[in-house]
């Protein structure tokens, strides 16, 4: 029969078992060893964990093994080749290889300077006939190239040196005749010489002097080639 009761009044629903109080024993039954165990792993947690902070437990000195797995070790492929070990005779053979290569650099280089002494010897050949002529330009030109090809030899600046001087360049004579005196030979008797005109054309009597003063030093045995030469300067 149909009640007319207000449903929000009608209490005959207390009189039966609700179904949601059976579903949440149900979940409290399931749910108990749960919680038991995650106590006993707590209390062993706790139990192994110190009590206190100090200076020996605050650094971990290992990792825990159950909760950072060991990194996976790769097999090693079969067939993979060692290590080459070198002995003494392996050296040794490595070793002419390398030295017969040196040697051919060496050859090849002393053919190359044989070739720029040659190519410089015949522009200096070329500058010595202009010299004589009296052109002196052409001359410092041929020094020049001469030059070029081999830059360490004191007779092509010394050379240069003098053309410079006889056309009134004489700043660019004394470049030339420092380059030899610092560079190549310091006791060179023409470079002391050549500066000593330079300076005389410039009229600076101390520097000229100070020239005359250390060709004499480092050339003893020249001297009346030395006052040869200053005597042609008066």
């Amino acid at each position: 029969m149909y009640s007319l009761q207000h449903p929000q009044v009608d209490e005959r629903f207390l009189d039966s078992e609700s179904t949601v109080e059976e579903v949440v024993s149900m979940l409290e039954n399931l749910q108990k060893p749960k919680e038991g165990g995650e106590e006993e792993q707590g209390s062993a947690e706790k139990d192994s964990a110190p009590k206190t902070l100090t200076d020996d437990n605050f650094i971990i000195t290992e990792r825990n093994s159950a909760t950072v797995p060991p990194a996976p070790t790769e097999p090693s492929p079969r067939g993979k080749p060692k290590a080459r070990t070198f002995t003494p005779k392996d050296r040794t053979n490595d070793r002419y290889p390398f030295m017969r290569q040196v040697e051919m650099n060496l050859d090849e280089r002393s053919k190359a300077r044989l070739e720029r002494e040659r190519v410089a010897q015949n522009f200096r050949k070329l500058g010595n006939a202009e010299y004589r002529r009296g052109n002196y330009e052409s001359a410092m030109r041929m020094y020049s190239e001469a030059i070029e090809n081999i830059r360490d030899s004191h007779i092509l600046y010394i050379n240069r040196a003098l053309c410079f001087i006889k056309s009134g360049k004489f700043k660019r004579g004394i470049v030339d005749c420092d380059f030899v005196l610092n560079k190549l030979d310091e006791k060179n008797l023409r470079a002391w010489l050549y500066r000593a005109m330079a300076y005389k054309g410039l009229n600076d009597e101390a520097n000229f002097e100070t020239c005359v003063k250390y060709a004499r030093k480092f050339n003893s045995k020249q001297m009346e080639f030395i006052d040869d030469f200053l005597e042609k300067l008066k």
